[in-house]
């Protein structure tokens, strides 16, 4: 619709911000006409090398996909205390707190061949878990 009326580059950013248009002919063209409403903006959270803290629960909530360091399994609470990281079951908690959409946990401690402890791990807590690994796409 923009070509129909000859829009200049000019107005599409008060266009953008919800303006309406005036033809130089003095028409005015209703905003509605000329724009669509916006996808939803995608909201994205990152939290590594940390240990869990509920304090952050307000900064990413409802967030689309929150990136959660799962270092340790729960059987290794104490290391994880220790070292200042967290367990998968702990940013499942936070995610579920928060009412993420998705999880992604890494940051996986060496000490683990086999993943799929850390992930059931978070999946019992908050079931729309993945793990990250280097070749992933995630959709949103």
């Amino acid at each position: 619709m923009t070509d129909y009326y000859q829009v200049p580059l000019r107005n599409i950013p008060g266009l953008k911000e919800g303006q309406d248009f005036v033809t130089p002919k003095g028409v005015v063209v209703p905003n509605s006409k000329l724009t669509r409403e916006p996808k939803p903006a995608r909201k994205y959270a990152f939290c590594s090398d940390t240990a869990p803290t509920k304090t952050i629960i307000p900064w990413i909530e409802g967030v689309d996909l929150l990136y959660h360091e799962a270092t340790f399994a729960e059987s290794e609470y104490a290391r994880a205390k220790q070292t200042m990281h967290s367990t998968a079951s702990q940013a499942a908690t936070i995610a579920k707190e928060a009412q993420v959409k998705k999880l992604i946990i890494g940051h996986f401690s060496a000490r683990y061949t086999d993943l799929s402890i850390l992930l059931n791990e978070a999946q019992a807590i908050f079931s729309n878990t993945v793990l990250a690994d280097e070749i992933s796409t995630i959709e949103l």
